[in-house]
């Protein structure tokens, strides 16, 4: 029997694709996707920070409002920010994991099977959140996105963009793309990028 394809939703569970991404200063590829990025609001927090977003490039373009991505507010994210209302500073420590987690919990009980979660990611410790042990998740870190987009020709300073990352690096980002693969579902994440328009 042929496996169905379904639709994406990109997920981001790790502020350091867009932290690596502002870096060489090319957050604008995520322009690609006509689905929706969904960002939790303290992996949101974790990038804004002065001492991780050092170019200025990640509040650049939250501030610009990318219209497909999504803010997800978590329990975690909201008592955050009522903490900060009171005038302390918490740190984030590990409360960007808890509200992956939380997220990951409420698409688990959603149970949508025609969409499939791209998460995509950098820091190997999200392969242990339970974002990634969904049924139908879709792991991509960076380097697999670029090659991607490049492949695709979607992106033609795809490959370009990711010798800049690895110059950055003391060894380099080598691609991560593991898609779903159940009797009747197969990802494509591809799908979910669009050439740019003339």
């Amino acid at each position: 029997m042929a496996r169905e394809r379904k639709t994406i939703k990109v997920i981001i569970p790790d502020a350091s694709p867009l932290l690596t991404l502002a870096r060489v200063g090319r957050l604008d590829v995520f322009r690609h996707f006509v689905v929706t990025i969904q960002i939790v609001d303290v992996v949101r927090e974790e990038a804004l920070r002065a001492a991780n977003d050092v170019t200025g490039n990640v509040r650049k373009w939250f501030d610009a409002l990318p219209n497909n991505v999504e803010i997800v507010d978590t329990t975690v994210g909201l008592g955050l920010q009522a903490r900060r209302a009171r005038g302390e500073d918490p740190s984030t420590g590990q409360l960007g994991e808890i509200a992956v987690d939380e997220h990951a919990t409420g698409l688990a009980r959603q149970g949508n099977p025609t969409m499939i979660p791209l998460v995509l990611f950098e820091d190997p410790d999200v392969l242990e959140l339970r974002i990634a042990r969904l049924k139908n998740a879709h792991l991509l870190n960076t380097a697999a996105m670029l090659i991607g987009l490049a492949d695709a020709g979607v992106e033609p300073e795809a490959r370009q963009i990711l010798k800049s990352i690895n110059e950055t690096r003391k060894s380099p980002m080598l691609p991560v793309d593991r898609p779903t693969k159940t009797k009747k579902i197969e990802s494509e994440w591809v799908e979910g990028a669009t050439r740019p328009k003339p």
